[in-house]
């Protein structure tokens, strides 16, 4: 059974069993689904009401064009959760190759490496949608009902915490990795989001408190 199909306290309670995955990984990337979820709710409580109605249709159709946006990243979050749990579970499959001769150590040395990658590739996707969903939310933000300003500002620690997260989970696999080109193109690729992540964060959430005084 998925991860995705389990009941809550099923999967909270998978999570803290002894096994290694579900780990942080899947949490990041249930994280980010959670986020674009928040959104999801604001938007079905914004886009009926009067004052949507009466604004330019220009900033209407941009905001339902973000709206479009969570919804895609919401479904590829979810996908993620099982991604990751998938891509450590290969990798300790690799692990549990045989190397007693030399053509079955080339071989599984291969299976590690190329399990490696999954285990970074997933994450940094997680990274990747999490920071495109922070930057629809400032579009949201302004045109959002007002009622639903702390909402917003959940979402925006959930994909935070999802970028973040993920960003963990491709640093320490990347202390797996020999190829020390590929190796920086992934550490330049997953920096660059942090940076930018953690201006947005900052900029939102003040928006956010200021919304609250």
């Amino acid at each position: 059974m998925k991860l995705v199909d389990l009941k809550v306290c099923d999967f909270l309670d998978e999570l803290a069993s002894s096994s290694p995955a579900p780990g942080g990984g899947s949490v990041s990337a249930l994280a980010g689904a959670n986020g674009c979820s928040l959104i999801l709710m604001v938007s079905n409580l914004t886009i009926g009401k009067k004052k949507f109605k009466i604004l330019d249709l220009k900033i209407q159709n941009s905001y339902l064009s973000s709206i479009e946006i969570f919804k895609r990243n919401k479904n590829e979050f979810t996908e993620l959760i099982d991604l990751d749990t998938d891509a450590f579970n290969k990798l300790m499959e690799a692990y549990q190759l045989p190397k007693e001769t030399d053509e079955e150590i080339i071989k599984r040395t291969k299976e590690i490496d190329k399990a490696t990658l999954g285990c970074i590739k997933v994450p940094l996707k997680v990274a990747a949608l999490g920071l495109e969903s922070l930057r629809e939310i400032e579009n949201i933000i302004e045109y959002s009902n007002k009622n639903t300003i702390s909402d917003q500002g959940v979402s925006i620690l959930m994909l935070y915490s999802a970028i973040e997260g993920a960003a963990m989970n491709v640093l320490i696999n990347l202390l797996n990795i020999n190829d020390e080109e590929l190796k920086k193109e992934f550490k330049h690729s997953i920096n660059n989001i942090l940076l930018e992540t953690d201006d947005l964060k900052e900029k939102l959430l003040d928006e956010i408190k200021y919304l609250l005084k």
